[in-house]
């Protein structure tokens, strides 16, 4: 019969690998490792084979604190001025940011694609292949419930 192995000794998967990986650029950009480091220890998480390998990545970083927090709130729901709920709030602040983003770089491209026009050779109106799709998957996510995790934060109400 074989013994048992260490904790240390088990081969580590690519989500362990991730997960190691996440805890050093949270330590970076807390200041504790310098880029170069960061690097350094990337490079050997993803050559690493076991824990016991991916362990020593983070040996000299302090532990992460557990972050508990509670099944069931009390507290009432954050409700804004107008009387939408944060959350509806935050939804529609995000909803803004999103197309100012496909605004600008629809304009940058409608822009480039004039002056093109213009200096005297009209070409096919290829800025319709970024601002067309980006903008027909925005209307989607907002018809759809507003994206991944949310419920009924589209335009719908």
């Amino acid at each position: 019969m074989s013994e048992p192995q260490s904790r240390d000794d088990l081969r580590a998967s690519d989500v362990d690998r991730q997960r190691v990986v996440d805890r050093l650029s949270a330590a970076q950009a807390e200041g504790r490792l310098t880029l170069a480091e960061l690097d350094e220890r990337t490079r050997a998480v993803w050559q690493a084979r076991t824990y016991g390998e991916l362990g020593k990545a983070t040996e000299d970083l302090p532990a992460v604190p557990q972050v508990i927090t509670p099944m069931t709130s009390t507290a009432e729901p954050v409700v804004a001025e107008n009387g939408e709920s944060a959350e509806l709030a935050a939804a529609r602040e995000q909803r803004k940011r999103e197309v100012a983003a496909w605004a600008a770089v629809s304009l940058v491209n409608l822009s480039v694609w004039l002056v093109i026009g213009i200096a005297g050779s009209w070409v096919y109106p290829w800025w319709l292949w970024v601002a067309g799709p980006w903008g027909a998957a925005l209307v989607f996510k907002w018809i759809n419930g507003g994206g991944s995790g949310s419920t009924s934060h589209g335009w719908r109400h």
